[in-house]
C-alpha cells in the first residue's frame, strides 16, 4: 500500500512538474512577444512623432497666413463701411439742400406768378 501511494505520489509530481514546464514555456513567449511588440510600438511612435512635427509646423505658418489675410479683409471691409457711410450721408445732406433749394425755387415762382396775378 505504501508503495502504491508512493508511486501515485511520484505520477503527481511527474504531472505538475510537466505542467509548470509548459506554463514557463508560454510565459517566456508571452514575454518575448510583448517585448516585441512594446519595441513595435516605439518605432511607431517615433516616427508619427517625426511626421506630426512638419505638419504641425505647415499648419501654424497656414493659419498665420490666414489670420492676417482675415485681417486685412476686415480693416479693408471696414474702410468700405465707413466709404459707403460717408457717401450715404453725403448723399442725404446733398438731397436735403436739393430739396429745400427745390422748394425755395418753388416759393419763389409761386411768389413771382402772384405778383403778375394782381
Amino acid at each position: 500500500m505504501l508503495g502504491n501511494a508512493s508511486v501515485s505520489f511520484s505520477i503527481l509530481m511527474l504531472t505538475t512538474s510537466f505542467c509548470l514546464i509548459v506554463l514557463l514555456v508560454f510565459v517566456c513567449k508571452l514575454i518575448i512577444s510583448l517585448i516585441k511588440l512594446t519595441d513595435n510600438a516605439n518605432i511607431i511612435a517615433s516616427s508619427v512623432q517625426k511626421e506630426i512635427e512638419p505638419t504641425l509646423k505647415e499648419l501654424k505658418e497656414a493659419a498665420k497666413s490666414i489670420n492676417s489675410i482675415a485681417g486685412s479683409a476686415d480693416e479693408k471691409f471696414q474702410k468700405t463701411g465707413s466709404n459707403v457711410a460717408t457717401l450715404v450721408g453725403a448723399g442725404a445732406c446733398l438731397g436735403g439742400k436739393l430739396k429745400s433749394f427745390a422748394q425755395g425755387i418753388l416759393k419763389g415762382i409761386s411768389f413771382g406768378l402772384g405778383l403778375f396775378k394782381k
